[in-house]
């Protein structure tokens, strides 16, 4: 019988460190693919990390040359303007859709969200404000107020009713 208690026993501890350990899977970090990651002679050479979003919404990187203010990719020549480009890591950066020639421009975004009203901008400040200026509900008192509250209640009955100070004795 104890064997087989301490075998029932090991299979919970086993099971319960199994549990632990499938709560604690790590995320993992993002890291961009081999074939984009740029050194300093490519970023001197003028290359430049490319997210090439295709028709399908599949998303791949790759480094590609500036040459002339394009990019070239699948016979298909892209824009690689200043205003468009975008910065990972310290390494510049483009996104490119597939169906236009024209990459990403945080500028157009911004001004599109602007144009739409739709900016995110000041939320956070409005957010922490409106959060600040709620009324909370009153805090409730610990119990180690209320019972020390209850002692001192009880000592004052005492030397009340012991005629005062004057028999009180602390130790």
């Amino acid at each position: 019988m104890e064997e087989n208690k301490t075998i029932r026993e090991d299979v919970e501890g086993i099971s319960k460190k199994l549990d632990e350990l499938i709560e604690q899977k790590k995320v993992k970090k993002f890291k961009m693919p081999f074939s984009a990651r740029l050194g300093k002679q490519k970023i001197k050479k003028g290359y430049v990390i490319v997210q090439y979003i295709n028709e399908n919404r599949e998303v791949t990187f790759f480094k590609k040359p500036i040459e002339e203010g394009t990019i070239m990719h699948n016979e298909t020549p892209h824009l690689a303007n200043a205003k468009c480009m975008l910065s990972y890591k310290g390494k510049p950066m483009l996104i490119v859709p597939s169906w236009s020639i024209e990459p990403f421009s945080p500028q157009q975004n911004m001004d599109d969200a602007e144009r739409l009203k739709s900016l995110s901008i000041g939320y956070r400040y409005v957010f922490n404000r409106m959060k600040n200026s709620l009324i909370s509900a009153k805090k409730k008192m610990s119990w180690a107020v209320v019972i020390g509250g209850i002692a001192v209640i009880i000592l004052l009955g005492y030397l009340i009713s012991t005629g005062g100070l004057k028999n009180f004795k602390l130790f």
